[in-house]
């Protein structure tokens, strides 16, 4: 299939989205049990929250392995030639607009616009790939939110 790349580049980027997203909500699982209302609480043995140091290195490392493979792809993706391919990889994986396109790969503004017509046309997912854009970008949004404001002693919520 065509463009499959681009499919496998979402897969993988969904991947690392949702494992930043239990990062984070294993982190404040944390702080509740070190700073939090469960400090107080004994563990069990075998409870999830016994292993939770444990579970947030797994997941750090998982990330650090899909993000070295993301790395690869992206450097395959770039070697790909064809003006439909460059519209492809501008448009989903770098975010530029249709015009920004056309004047980066000095063509006319109508013809990318028609080029990228006939590209969706030939393949549906695209249309999905577009509508899960905003929401995994709200989900990225949150995260380096979370990231940025975090704090040992205080609490917030991922979402």
């Amino acid at each position: 299939m065509r463009f499959q790349w681009l499919k496998d580049y979402q897969e993988l980027d969904d991947q690392i989205i949702y494992l930043k997203w239990n990062l984070n909500k294993s982190k404040l699982e944390r702080v509740r049990w070190v700073y939090g209302d469960l400090q107080e609480v004994r563990l069990e043995k075998n409870s999830r929250a016994s292993s939770l140091e444990e579970n947030i290195e797994k997941i750090t490392r998982e990330i650090e392995l899909l993000d070295e493979q993301r790395t690869e792809m992206l450097a395959i993706i770039n070697s790909f030639k064809g003006l439909e391919n460059d519209i492809v990889r501008m448009k989903y994986i770098e975010g530029m607009k249709l015009d920004d396109i056309a004047e980066e790969i000095g063509y006319s503004a109508s013809h990318i616009r028609k080029k990228h017509a006939e590209i969706r046309g030939k393949f549906d997912f695209l249309d999905d790939y577009e509508s899960n854009t905003s929401k995994r970008q709200t989900k990225i949004s949150e995260i380096d939110h979370y990231n940025r404001d975090r704090s040992e002693e205080g609490q917030i919520s991922l979402f």
